[in-house]
């Protein structure tokens, strides 16, 4: 779990909204989220939005391969240490989540087959 210096502003602009910059800063934005926010009675589609918003800003206007990897680490470990820290098991629902993006990945890499040619 990455963490956030607390001796500067950044926790702050994340808990605010701020988009993250890196993966750290996107799995500090969801983990603090749901640590805060959590009800025990399932992940439903307010808490699916605001993670999904969380995603897009920090995806920004063109995601790249980068990008979709880092929103894939962080689902996974986030989830994981939501489950150990708080006993929450949301990875379910985080990879419902991801499934999301699965089309715009799939165009995004047929194009950059056609651009670079394919694996040999």
């Amino acid at each position: 779990m990455p963490y956030i210096k607390s001796d500067d502003d950044r926790r702050e602009k994340l808990r605010n909204g701020e988009p993250a910059l890196n993966a750290g800063e996107l799995n500090y934005q969801i983990f603090y989220y749901m640590k805060h926010t959590w009800q025990y009675s399932g992940i439903n589609i307010d808490y699916a939005n605001i993670i999904i918003d969380f995603i897009e800003q920090f995806l920004g206007d063109k995601p790249n391969y980068q990008r979709w990897n880092d929103v894939s680490g962080v689902m996974i470990r986030c989830a994981k240490e939501i489950k150990r820290r708080l006993d929450i098991d949301l990875e379910k629902e985080f990879i419902f989540i991801l499934e999301k993006y699965d089309e715009e990945i799939g165009i995004y890499e047929d194009k950059k087959i056609i651009e670079n040619k394919d694996v040999e």
